[in-house]
């Protein structure tokens, strides 16, 4: 017999790994926030990738987007779960090549949660800089 996650505890899955939810349901911890990052290595990303393999975005600029838990919103439409943030723009001031964002905890020693690769990777900016936009996104079903 296969397990079966029901449609409710797919979306409270979701809310733990986004820190939107304690584990009790109740107020995630203090602090618990993810960050949202670029790459610029060429990266295929896999199920065996760990935070090493990852060459974060250093080009004139960048900064790292904090995500706070309470502005992740969970939906359940015919049995596929997702959770959505608002589009966050990361800003450069100097030419950079992208390949794609991942998404760390805030901790002292960070965990890789997710990683995607754009589908039109690599994104180039020219040597003026310019912005891109991610809208942070994580399905369930």
């Amino acid at each position: 017999m296969s397990l079966v996650v029901p449609n409710t505890a797919d979306i409270l899955m979701l809310e733990y790994i986004l820190n939107k939810v304690a584990q009790d349901g109740g107020a995630p911890p203090a602090g618990g926030k993810r960050c949202l990052c670029l790459y610029t290595n060429n990266l295929s990303p896999g199920k065996s990738n760990v935070i090493a393999d990852i060459t974060q975005a250093t080009a004139t600029g960048y900064s790292p987007i904090t995500l706070t838990g309470a502005q992740w919103t969970t939906t359940s439409v015919a049995n596929v779960n997702t959770a959505e943030y608002s589009q966050q723009t990361f800003t450069f001031t100097t030419g950079v090549t992208v390949y794609g964002y991942y998404v760390t905890t805030t901790e002292i020693t960070p965990k890789l949660l997710w990683v995607e690769r754009f589908s039109t990777a690599p994104y180039i900016l020219p040597a003026g800089g310019g912005e891109i936009a991610i809208s942070p996104r994580l399905v369930l079903n």
